[in-house]
Formats: C-alpha cells, structure tokens, sequence
C-alpha cells in the first residue's frame, strides 16, 4: 500500500492559501503519495480534487461563521478517529485553522506539517489558542515567508521558510503574453476590505488622468456595484468584481500595485504581486511584511508606504513617461523571480513529504 497524505482545508476559495494547498498536492501526487482531502464543497483551487466535506459554511454573519468554525472541527476530529488508517502517515494541515486535525494528527499518532499563512487573526484569543495548538501540537511548521517566521507567536519553533509559487498552468499562460503595451496601465487586486487601499487606489486614479487604472475585486457583482455607487470614480478607473480568469489583466498591466495598511494588516507573503512578476511587472508595494522579500527598491519596483500618495503617484509617473526606466525595472522583475520558482517550491515540499 502507497502512503498517504491526508489534506486540510478549512474554506476552498479562490483565494491564495487554497491555490498553495494545490500545489502541493500536485507534488504529493507527483511524488507518488495517495491523497486524501478534506475541505468545503464551495468553489475554488481545490475542486480539482476529490473531496471530503469538512462541514464549514461561511454567514454573513460573524457569529454564525464562528459557530460554524468550531462546529467543523469537532465533526471532523470524531470523523478522524473512525476513518483512521495506519498507511495515513501524515496529516498535513494548511493555515492555522483546522486544529481539530492538527490535535486529532497528534492523538492518533500521525506526523503533523502545518503551513501556516497567516500572521495573525481575528478574533485575537481565538488566533492565540490556535497559534498554542500548532506550537504545541505540530511535528513541523512550514512558513511563507521570513518575516512571519519571526511572528512572535511562533516563537521557540523551528520553522522552515517554503516560497509561494505560482500553480503550473498559471505559470504556462504567463508564458504567452503581449510584448507591447498600447498604454501604460496600472492594476490592483484586492477586497474591499477597507485595510486593503481601495480608497487610495482611487485617488491615485483620480491624480493620474492620463494612466489607466484597473482594480479587480475578490468580492461579487452586488458588493462592487455598492461600492460603484458610494464614490465618484473617474473615468480613467475600470473595476471589476471577483474573476476566475486573472490572466487577461495582467496581459494589459504595466504596474502591480498593493496598497495595504501595514498598520491594520500586515502581508505575510504577496502573491498578487507574484503572479505580476510572473509577467514581469514591477510594483510598488506596502514598507512591512513578507511582500518586502519579493520587491527590492530600485531594482523590481519600490516598497513605500500606503499614506505616501505623493510619491506612489510620482513612481507611478515615472514609469508612465519613461520606458527605459519601465523596462529596467521589468528586466529586474524577471531576475527577482528566479527566487520565487515552481521548481524550488516543489522540491523543498518533495524534500519534507519524504524526510
């Protein structure tokens, strides 16, 4: 009998954590391991899979979701106990949030990678207890970034710093790209959060009437449309709500942006800004967190701070009106994400699968 990796998943969206999960996977498979999954049955990276259902909805509202959350993970402790096999060596649980299989991992006596996401969550004791269980209750921990293996909460633990990667065919479709840009334009994606910079990126629309400026929402029609409504946009800003296809904007972009308030959220990797890298896009991103340690100033784009508009625009700018300048910076972009390879990522995961 092969071994086999059970998977973990708390919510599939088209989200960053999901799409990272899928890759891996596709390496346990490449590897030659079985697999098992358990996450939600909403849409996402990881409806590629066979999956087991973990039993979280999501609500509008919070407290609902919370019930939910814990509701979820005692179901699928007491489903693990009955649907144990020994060939199942290893439990590996992606983000913080699944520690009912993170304890019932260790219970069962199952080797336990956790590949945690995030620097911190919301509410706060809820993000303490969770950090104490994958502390106390993982055999290893796998980080995103340097900065987050800093994170105060994982204090006292080993972990091992694995890059993001981009999934293979995003990487085969960044392939065949426009060489020319008709004008330059700007591209953000985001929520509608309002940590996330949405109101700035309007602004700096608003300052640069003669660039393009596209934003591309993770939140639906109706939400967008709300959001349409509450502001003056101007007539240079295209925005879009969520899209399963992200390839066709960053054909047309010239410049990522992310505009995130490190003061109320902090970034533990960036992988918008990846993914902009893959079709060499320089970008300008916030002074703090792991998306600092894909862009270097000068050299790929500049790391300046939400609240300085004046110089964003001006970067922005200077681009705009400068190619040489423009395709310095995207010949930077290209070398930058030789650090940032699907075939690092895949070795590093092969290596700690089979160690």
């Amino acid at each position: 009998m092969q071994p086999k990796v059970v998977f973990f998943h708390l919510l599939n969206n088209f989200t960053g954590s999901p799409q990272i999960l899928s890759s891996v996977i596709n390496t346990a498979l490449k590897e030659g391991f079985q697999v098992k999954l358990y996450t939600s049955t909403s849409e996402g990276f990881l409806s590629e899979f066979e999956r087991k259902n973990n039993f979280y909805k999501r609500s509008e509202h919070r407290i609902l979701t919370l019930f939910s959350f814990f509701l979820s993970q005692f179901l699928l402790a007491i489903r693990l106990v009955f649907e144990n096999k020994k060939f199942e060596k290893v439990y590996y649980v992606n983000t913080i949030l699944p520690f009912g299989a993170i304890l019932m991992g260790r219970l069962l006596g199952k080797r336990v990678i956790t590949h945690v996401h995030e620097n911190e969550i919301n509410p706060k004791l809820l993000s303490q207890f969770l950090f104490w269980v994958v502390r106390n209750f993982s055999s290893d921990v796998v980080v995103v970034s340097n900065y987050l293996k800093n994170n105060s909460n994982l204090q006292g633990i080993d972990a091992q710093v694995i890059y993001n990667c981009v999934t293979k065919d995003f990487e085969e479709k960044s392939k065949v790209q426009n060489s020319k840009h008709d004008s330059f334009e700007v591209l953000m994606l985001a929520s509608l959060r309002p940590y996330k910079g949405v109101s700035e990126f309007v602004s700096l629309a608003k300052r640069l009437p003669e660039v393009s400026f596209t934003l591309v929402l993770s939140d639906d029609i109706r939400d967008v449309s709300k959001f349409e409504l509450s502001d003056t946009l101007p007539s240079n800003l295209q925005v879009y709500s969520v899209q399963k296809d992200v390839h066709p904007f960053f054909k047309k972009a010239s410049l990522i942006l992310n505009l995130t308030h490190p003061d109320q959220c902090i970034e533990t990797f960036g992988m918008t800004i990846l993914e902009g890298m893959y079709y060499g896009l320089p970008a300008i991103v916030p002074t703090a967190g792991g998306v600092t340690e894909l862009v270097e100033n000068g050299i790929n784009g500049f790391q300046i701070n939400y609240q300085e508009l004046d110089q964003i625009a001006l970067e922005i700018k200077k681009m705009a009106q400068n190619s040489s300048h423009w395709a310095l910076l995207c010949e930077g972009t290209v070398v930058k994400r030789a650090d940032f390879s699907r075939e690092n990522f895949v070795e590093r995961i092969s290596n700690l699968l089979r160690s």
